[in-house]
């Protein structure tokens, strides 16, 4: 890996694709000199799926980590049902029928429902392709967190990309610190109660001391965060 002069974290983009580069516009992101980590869930809820995961395309090609949330793992399923099957429209399973309908995943369907096969195709590949975890220094990467009682190599993806309710609450690993988002910060334990989303900021593990949330809820009325590592200069947008 090239040598870089910070690490810039985020998560949960939900398909924001202007407020993503909005974001690390404000952090100052040089492709060249900073490692981008982006925490999984590119899609789904908000608007402009198809230029978030262009996007993020392109900043993985100058180095960017890119790594697979749960509703990457939802666009996976579908796409695949809707190239190997012909009934997907009129009778479409229910993993596919829950994305649409309770998952988030309608904005995205109406983007991709008429694309090519080659085009869904290139879609497919990319988020294949996505690994669920990354390890630098003493930093863990993930979507959802972990399950901390195996080494985080061994963990399948759904261990990585969906979060059990007691890990907020348990250690995650010896002298390493976890980097996640999947659940906005607002519902974390030892979060002040939020009355303004607006204002939600990055959540620290003040009694563990070693995770760190970065999904601020930007598509539930709350902010898209960055952290810088090692400096933990916070960035919203």
């Amino acid at each position: 890996m090239k040598t870089v002069d910070r690490i810039l974290a985020t998560s949960d983009l939900h398909g924001q694709n202007k407020r993503f580069l909005d974001l690390i516009g404000k952090a100052d992101y040089n492709s060249d000199q900073d490692l981008l980590i982006v925490c999984g869930d590119l899609i789904d809820r908000g608007n402009e799926n198809l230029d978030c995961l262009a996007t993020c395309e392109v900043l993985q090609k100058k180095g960017a980590i890119i790594l697979k949330g749960n509703h990457e793992q939802f666009l996976e399923k579908s796409i695949i049902e809707m190239l190997t099957t012909d009934t997907w429209r009129e009778r479409p399973s229910n993993d596919l029928y829950n994305w649409i309908h309770h998952n988030g995943g309608r904005e995205m369907y109406e983007e991709i429902k008429n694309l090519s096969s080659e085009k869904l195709s290139h879609i497919l590949r990319f988020v294949q392709r996505l690994p669920a975890y990354f390890v630098v220094g003493k930093y863990i990467f993930s979507h959802a967190g972990a399950n901390s009682q195996k080494p985080v190599e061994v963990n399948t993806e759904d261990e990585l990309v969906w979060m059990k309710k007691e890990f907020p609450w348990c250690p995650a690993y010896p002298d390493k610190i976890l980097i996640f988002g999947h659940t906005p910060t607002w519902l974390l334990h030892g979060s002040n109660t939020v009355k303004d989303k607006k204002k939600a900021k990055v959540w620290y593990d003040k009694v563990n001391k070693d995770k760190i949330c970065v999904d601020c809820g930007g598509i539930f009325g709350g902010r898209l965060a960055a952290i810088e590592l090692p400096t933990y200069l916070e960035f919203y947008n």
